[in-house]
Parts: structure tokens; C-alpha cells; sequence
């Protein structure tokens, strides 16, 4: 059976509360406030409120005055409001819409239409919280099918090439950091969060024409000869000829951008690169980005002909010029990025990979004009916000990510590698790691005792991770919906050898 949905009736009069709870009936939970700051203070305390009937004459705080308390904390766009009033002047109904409102009802009730009305206003919240529900799923669904596509074109590419496998995701993640901070330090070329997301995904591709050049000059372990270096320099060009050649829309954005890196993605500021000695911004926005930070994480990582520069080193040499020229707005973008692109060398780029979800989900979401009432979604940032500040704390651990509402659950090791990913009908991953029956009903039990209050446990236990059995120390943190009391919506955790 459903639960109750929740009305916060607010009005000075006792009397008036009342028949409006006798025209209503039994069909709601109500919670009741005699003035604007105990409106407030209920709004605050109670996220489950579905509906607020607001009278605009009271003491201490008018309902003008919360309809502008509600605007300020943004509750306004999760919480929606009838304006209940014997006043009937235009001016005042048109403030009151003005500030948010979702209908207007006049004393003396009827009462077909104030049940009508409050029905209605329920009715149309709930579609558009199962909207943004249907959009947040897909979003997650478009990211994670991204995402494994990537991986795996990684591990191809990697799998015959000294290159490390993780080279492309370290590209697409500087990547999306070198353009937001290009936005936020000039206007020069006006990218929107479309363009972001296009040139990051393209980046990917950036090295395909490599599946070319033969694995005698790919993977040697020496200096190349001025043969072997000019038929490894052909790689971009055989990268464009492959996107050409392919059966897609040349003009499809996608399509075009992945074009333009691979081709032009060793070209240099000063017409020093290749293939076609490209000058300043005659070359694409999106191969200078490329061309950067592939430079940079070639200097950082190890190949078969040398070994990895640290940090600071990598950064000296692109700066003091000695990689080629490059666009002097990145190398400013670059220089503030520092200690962002240093983390990609360590276990924080754990953290890191939460980060840009939050971002991400949080950018696509918000930047839906169709979409109502956005501010529904700040409740999955929420969440993610989460998941970072506890990944944080526990980086470079085995990791668990499980979603109880769509039934995924990811597994990482300590490498951020994956060790399990699947949909589950519930979790009951444990058996899956030849956990003992015993500790699996411990751990069951200890999850059914968690809530809002107490979210965490801690327990010890004996599994078989990467063919090796010992005991762990397992931490489990689940998670709640922040719009609706007492859901449980997932579980994220670690385990460490003991």
C-alpha cells in the first residue's frame, strides 16, 4: 500500500485548517503551521513534504515573506505551493506566480475545486519527479555504455602497443580538465557543455591510426631510425583515413571533431608538428587540447624505449618549450592544472573519477531547459557528493559501488581494476567471493539494522579476492534518498587485507 503523501497546511486560523483537512479528508498526512517561521522551520526539518497550502495574512512572517525564504534555499522548485487567500486582487495573484506559486485558491472554498486542484498540483509533481528519475537513469546508462566502450578500445590499443592501456582514459580525463579550465580563464572560444562533452569523448580516439603502423616499430624498445620515426609519424593521417573511411555522416559533430584530433593532434603553435605544419589557429581547438595532454602523459608514463618523468619534470618541459610550441592560454591552463594532473599519477585519481560523475551528471541534468523542477536533481549530486567524501577517506582500497534501485554493482581493486560488474537483483555479492554463509547472514543482518542515523558497519571477514583467500576488513556505507523518508537506495563500501 502507498504511503500517505504529506500536506503542510500553513495558515493562522485553527478553523481554516481544519476544513481544509475535513474538504481533503483521509487521504493525507498533514502537518500543520500557525505562522511563516514555523512554515520554515517544518520545511527545513521534513524533506518528505509533498505539498504546502499557504495563506498569505499571518503574524511574525507573511506568506509573501516565505514564498521568498523558500526562493533563497531553492526548496521552492522541490516543494510546490498553493496560495490559499480570500484575496482576490490580479496584483496580488500575479506576485504570488511571480514568486513560484503553482495555483491560486479564493475563499470561500469550494470543494470540488480545492481537491481538484491539490490532486492536480500532487499529480503533476510525481510525473515530474519519474521524468528526471527516467532522465538521471539514462544519463547513468549513457556514461556507463561510454565508459566500458572506452575500456575496451584502451585494452585493444594497449593489448599491441607499449603504450599503457589506461593512456586513453588518462587523455580523456585531462582532456575534460583542460577545457573546463580553458572556459573559465577565456572566452577566446566560447564552448559549451555540448562541445566538452564531444571533444572529451573524440579524444579517445585520438591514436586509432596506430592499429596501422606494424608492431616492430610500435613496441621497440630503442630509439627509432629516421625510417621507422617518419612511418610512426603517419599514424595521425592513417587515424583520419580510418574515421573517413568509416560509414558514418562526415558532418556529424562526433564524427568530425574525432577527425580533426586524429590527424592534427601532433601539429604545434609554431607550424613545428605534423602532418601538414598547421599554425596557431589553424589548428581545431580540440587537437591543441589533445596535443597537449598527450604530451604530457607520454612524458609521465613508462614505454618499452624509456622510463616515466615525474611530475614536475613533465610540466618543466612542456612549459620551458621543449616538446614543441603550444597555444600560450593552454600552457596558463596547464600551469593551474598542476596539481589536478598530478593526481592522475597517484591512487587520488579515485577520487577523481567521483568527481567528474558529480559534474557531469550534474551539468547535463541542470542544462535541460525541458526539464522541471531541476532542482529535484540537486538530490543526486547529493548522493554522489557522498560517495566522494567516503571514497576520499578510503582511497586506493578495493572498492564497491552498488545501486539497489537499478540493481548495478561495480567492484574495483585497488588498481581500479574491474573485478565484478553486473546488474543484481539484490545484493548478495558475498557467496560470489566465497564468503562463509555465517558471515554473509552477519553482514545481512548488520545491513538491515543501518538507517539514516547510523549508515555504516564495520565487520571482518574471510573471502577469496584474485584467487587468494584471507581475511579483510570490510566498511559498508549505505545510502538514502534524500527526498523521501527512510529509503534506501544503495550500498558503496571497501575491504582491505588485514
Amino acid at each position: 500500500m502507498n504511503e500517505k503523501q504529506t500536506i503542510l497546511i500553513v495558515d493562522d486560523s485553527k478553523f481554516n485548517r481544519d476544513i481544509l483537512k475535513e474538504i481533503l479528508g483521509e487521504t493525507y498526512h498533514y502537518l500543520e503551521a500557525e505562522n511563516g517561521n514555523q512554515a520554515i522551520q517544518l520545511v527545513g526539518d521534513n524533506l518528505g513534504i509533498d505539498l504546502m497550502l499557504l495563506d498569505i495574512h499571518m503574524p511574525q512572517m507573511d506568506g509573501f515573506e516565505v514564498l521568498e525564504m523558500m526562493n533563497k534555499s531553492q526548496c521552492i522548485n522541490e516543494t510546490p505551493v498553493i496560495m490559499i487567500s480570500s484575496e482576490e486582487s490580479v496584483t496580488m495573484m500575479r506576485k504570488a506566480y511571480e514568486m513560484g506559486i503553482t495555483d491560486y485558491i479564493t475563499r470561500p472554498f469550494d470543494t470540488v475545486i480545492v481537491k481538484k486542484r491539490v490532486q492536480n498540483t500532487l499529480d503533476l509533481y510525481v510525473n515530474q519527479k519519474r521524468l528526471i528519475n527516467v532522465v538521471v537513469d539514462q544519463v547513468y546508462e549513457k556514461a556507463e555504455n561510454n565508459n566500458i566502450m572506452i575500456r575496451i578500445l584502451s585494452n585493444v590499443l594497449g593489448s599491441r602497443n607499449s603504450e599503457s592501456s589506461e593512456h586513453i582514459l588518462h587523455i580523456r580525463t585531462a582532456t575534460e580538465l583542460m577545457l573546463r579550465k580553458l572556459i573559465k580563464i577565456s572566452d577566446t572560444y566560447h564552448l559549451t557543455e555540448a562541445d566538452i562533452a564531444l571533444i572529451t569523448t573524440a579524444s579517445s580516439l585520438h591514436d586509432i591510426g596506430k592499429i596501422r603502423i606494424p608492431e616492430e616499430i610500435l613496441n621497440k624498445p630503442g630509439k627509432l631510425s629516421d625510417e621507422e620515426f617518419k612511418i610512426m609519424k603517419t599514424h595521425s593521417e592513417l587515424g583520419a583515413s580510418i574515421i573517413r573511411d568509416m560509414r558514418f555522416p562526415q558532418n556529424h559533430p562526433l564524427v568530425h571533431t574525432a577527425w580533426e584530433i586524429c590527424r592534427w593532434h601532433h601539429e604545434r603553435w609554431d607550424g613545428g608538428g605534423y602532418p601538414d605544419g598547421l599554425k596557431g589557429e589553424e589548428i581545431p581547438i580540440s587537437a591543441q587540447v589533445v596535443s597537449i595532454v598527450d604530451v604530457y602523459d607520454a612524458l609521465t608514463s613508462e614505454r618499452c624505449y624509456k622510463k616515466a618523468f615525474d611530475h614536475d619534470t613533465a610540466m618543466n618541459m612542456i612549459l620551458d618549450g621543449q616538446c614543441g610550441q603550444f597555444n600560450p592560454i593552454l600552457l596558463k591552463c596547464l600551469r593551474e592544472l598542476s596539481l589536478p594532473f598530478s593526481k592522475m599519477l597517484s591512487t587520488e585519481m579515485n577520487d577523481n573519477k567521483y568527481y567528474h560523475e558529480v559534474q557531469s551528471l550534474s551539468n547535463e541534468i541542470l542544462s535541460d531547459k525541458s526539464l522541471p523542477n531541476r532542482n529535484y536533481s540537486q538530490s543526486v549530486i547529493k548522493i554522489l557528493q557522498e560517495k566522494i567524501d567516503f571514497f576520499k577517506t578510503n582511497s586506493g582500497m578495493n572498492s564497491i559501488d552498488y545501486n539497489a534501485l537499478s540493481g548495478q554493482l561495480m567492484i574495483l581493486n585497488e588498481k581500479q581494476q574491474i573485478l565484478c560488474q553486473r546488474n543484481a537483483s539484490k545484493f548478495d555479492l558475498f557467496r560470489e567471493f566465497g564468503v562463509s554463509e555465517e558471515d554473509s547472514q552477519q553482514i545481512q543482518v548488520l545491513l538491515h539494522q543501518t538507517s539514516v542515523q547510523n549508515k555504516e558497519l564495520s565487520v571482518q571477514i574471510k573471502a577469496k579476492v584474485e584467487n587468494k583467500r584471507q581475511m579483510y576488513k570490510l566498511k559498508l556505507h549505505t545510502l538514502w534518498s534524500p527526498l523521501k523518508k527512510d529509503e534506501y537506495i544503495g550500498i558503496i563500501g571497501y575491504f582491505d587485507t588485514i
